[in-house]
């Protein structure tokens, strides 16, 4: 329906709300007059007079009632009194009323008649009633009309502001043709080229290459309308956890990627990806042996003086108890070096124990700190010179000493290596010589110990004998050892590591006691040679 329409309605419903009521005004007001503004007229002293003399019940012509008489019981019976030009009744009709009505009273002395005269000529020019209540009835219409005419404007009005939109509310427009279905998203949230964690940034954590991004707890919004009347823009937003991961750590981030429907095409076209806080989560312990290679610059850290004492230091023993969670990791160092005593040059073995402590950071990986650097003990030896001296005079006297690997060279036994109470599982470096399994009861003898229930390489698990650079003493199960020997498994190697056979190396690994022999009460289970 048109503006115009909508107005011509309007102007028809109140011409005919106007008409029924002016038809209806005329009744209503006849009513009123006929009930409520019609009285007698005024009479004069003779009629005043003539009406004394009438006697009640007298039903002879002169004794007819006087108009007020009529008139007032008219009001007092009900009936409706006759119009302002209606004439008064005959005497033939009264007398016909009065034959009718009850039984008269008494006769009265006849008199003279009265003249019979209309009720103009007897009491005088009757003039037309006014009604009293025509100015309320002209009121009443002139209201009636008053808000028809403002019913009119208003309705007018009314409809305009419907057809002109003031009263409407913008409804939604259906837009989405197709849903945006969960398959949808997903290769749309594969597709993205996001960019790839920095593992750099994490200490002691593995830096292979990290796979993914794998997608998962993938959510759909519901669509949202951003545009205004006549320009339409329905959004939807998706979020998604990416992931990615290697051997050591797993990285999450969440991922919001916003979708807008194209009415052109039908199908909802993805926008530009925005990544949040990456959040990190270790997988295996830290690297020990990447601590262990970076221990001097975290002692200098700690304690410059004491880490001045004991660089170059040799980890000789490693303790741990690390987890995903962190933990201790505790360190024997030993380190020889020559000082002066009374002017003389004598060795000087220094001996500590450092406690580690290893926690996880979100931002920098395992974060090492120096719980405990113990007192580093100080073990003073014969002087440098006559130690060289009483060597020369050995090796002159026994031409084939330091050949045989089965043998004990006398300066590999000076200044020893303390571990300490050690227990299997603990990881230790040891400096020396890889040589060939040789006679057990040689081995046994430079050892000191010989256990008859054991194979001299341990079933078989057993491939290398590590001549040690200084005697290590240990103590284990409660029972003290010296040894210059250490068995060492080297399982994996293509030639089982004969081809390392006379190398000077640094053997790390744990102490398994599976790999005791009958010549060496622990053996080392070689995960780390460095040969020179």
């Amino acid at each position: 329906m048109t503006d115009h329409d909508s107005q011509k309605a309007a102007r028809e419903a109140a011409a005919a709300f106007i008409q029924s009521a002016a038809e209806a005004a005329p009744e209503g007001a006849g009513a009123a007059a006929a009930t409520d503004t019609v009285s007698a007229p005024e009479a004069t002293s003779a009629d005043m007079s003539r009406d004394a003399a009438a006697v009640p019940g007298d039903d002879r012509p002169g004794n007819a009632p006087a108009a007020s008489t009529v008139a007032a019981a008219a009001a007092d019976g009900g009936v409706a009194a006759a119009a302002p030009s209606q004439s008064a009744p005959s005497a033939g009709e009264a007398s016909a009323a009065t034959a009718s009505g009850p039984a008269p009273a008494a006769p009265i002395a006849p008199e003279p008649p009265l003249p019979l005269t209309s009720p103009a000529v007897a009491y005088g020019t009757v003039d037309a009633a006014k009604a009293q209540g025509g100015k309320r009835g002209g009121g009443a219409l002139a209201v009636v009309i008053t808000l028809a005419i403002i019913a009119l404007v208003a309705t007018g009005a009314v409809a305009y502001l419907f057809t002109s939109g003031f009263f409407a509310q913008e409804a939604p427009t259906q837009t989405q043709r197709v849903a945006l279905a969960d398959n949808r998203v997903e290769a749309a949230f594969n597709e993205l080229a996001l960019e790839m964690p920095d593992i750099s940034r994490f200490a002691y954590v593995s830096q292979d290459s990290l796979i993914g991004p794998k997608f998962s707890d993938i959510a759909i919004g519901e669509p949202v309308n951003l545009g205004v009347s006549g320009q339409t823009v329905v959004q939807c937003t998706a979020t998604a956890t990416a992931t990615y991961k290697n051997k050591g750590v797993e990285i999450t981030m969440p991922v919001t990627l916003p979708f807008e429907y194209s009415e052109t095409s039908e199908t909802w076209i993805p926008g530009e990806a925005t990544c949040g806080e990456q959040t990190a989560t270790p997988l295996t312990p830290a690297a020990a042996g990447d601590i262990m290679d970076n221990l001097n610059a975290i002692l200098a850290a700690h304690d410059a003086t004491y880490s001045e004492a004991m660089a170059g230091a040799s980890v000789v023993k490693t303790s741990t108890d690390l987890t995903t969670d962190g933990g201790p990791l505790t360190v024997t160092l030993s380190k020889q070096a020559q000082t002066q005593v009374d002017g003389k040059t004598v060795n000087e073995q220094r001996t500590s124990v450092v406690t580690l402590n290893v926690s996880w950071s979100n931002n920098e990986g395992w974060h090492v700190s120096v719980h405990n650097a113990g007192q580093i003990d100080y073990d003073t030896e014969q002087p440098a010179d006559s130690e060289n001296k009483d060597d020369e005079d050995k090796d002159k006297d026994d031409p084939t000493a330091g050949n045989s690997p089965a043998s004990v060279d006398a300066r590999a036994n000076t200044a020893p290596d303390k571990l300490g109470e050690v227990y299997y599982g603990d990881s230790v470096s040891l400096s020396g010589t890889l040589r060939a399994l040789g006679s057990s009861s040689a081995l046994a003898q430079g050892n000191g110990h010989s256990n008859g229930s054991l194979s001299a390489d341990a079933d078989g698990r057993v491939q290398l004998v590590l001549e040690l650079a200084r005697p290590l003493e240990l103590s284990i199960n409660g029972t003290a050892y010296r040894l210059s020997y250490v068995a060492v498994a080297v399982a994996g190697l293509d030639d089982n590591g004969q081809g390392l056979v006379g190398r000077s190396a640094d053997v790390q690994g744990p102490l398994e006691e599976s790999f005791a022999t009958s010549w060496s009460p622990i053996g080392i289970k070689a995960l780390e040679i460095h040969v020179e």
